[in-house]
Parts: C-alpha cells; structure tokens; sequence
C-alpha cells in the first residue's frame, strides 16, 4: 500500500469561491513571506495585513495593485474578483441587489455601445 503525501494546494489566480483575502494569505505563505515583510511593501501596519487576510477588509484599489505586483498576478483578474467582493460586501444584503447588479449589467453594455453624451 502506498501512502499518499498531502501538500497544501494553493491556487494560481484568484476565485470567486473564497475571500480575495484568504487567497492573499495563501500565496503570501506560499512564497515563505511574513505578514511584516507584505506589510512594508504596502507601507501600511501588519494589523491592516492581517485583517485583510482574515477577511475583515478589503485592500483598498493601490494595495491591491501592489499585492498582485508582490504575488506575480495578473491585476487584471484580481481587480475583477477584488470589485465583485467589494459589491457583495456593500450591498449584499439590499433586497433588490440581484436585479440591481442586473441593470447594472445591461447599463455598462449599453454604454460600451453608445457615444459619450449618451452614457448615463
């Protein structure tokens, strides 16, 4: 009988099945880095690390590009992953919030295809 070797999975791009911050935690584990060493890089105290890995804020737009920086990522990705949470999180909990991102929808397509006098 053989016996299987467990090692941590840590994803390559981020999901939309768990926090942008847990994910942050993964890959800064990943690369052997301590909360301190991101902390300086971002320039912000390690409490603001940890509670963005924790799930407990969102980084904001500049750390964000200078944690996809840090970790290899395409901003791209996370920027979209990191603006879907950021909606969730503040209005999640509206009633009308599925139609609502709904309407959004159609409103950015409508915008892509109209001049700019016309864009709401």
């Amino acid at each position: 009988m053989t016996k299987k070797i467990m090692t941590k999975n840590t994803m390559t791009k981020p999901s939309n099945k768990i926090p942008i911050g847990v994910f942050f935690r993964q890959k800064r584990e990943h690369k052997g880095l301590l909360v301190r060493q991101v902390a300086a890089v971002l320039e912000v105290d390690q409490a603001i690390i940890s509670r963005i890995e924790n799930g407990d804020r969102l980084p904001t737009k500049e750390q964000l590009i200078k944690l996809a920086g840090l970790y290899g990522l395409d901003q791209k990705e996370v920027f979209s992953v990191w603006l879907a949470e950021k909606m969730v999180k503040d209005y999640g909990d509206e009633p009308e919030v599925r139609e609502a991102f709904k309407n959004a929808n159609y409103m950015l397509r409508f915008r892509e295809n109209r001049s700019d006098k016309d864009k709401f």
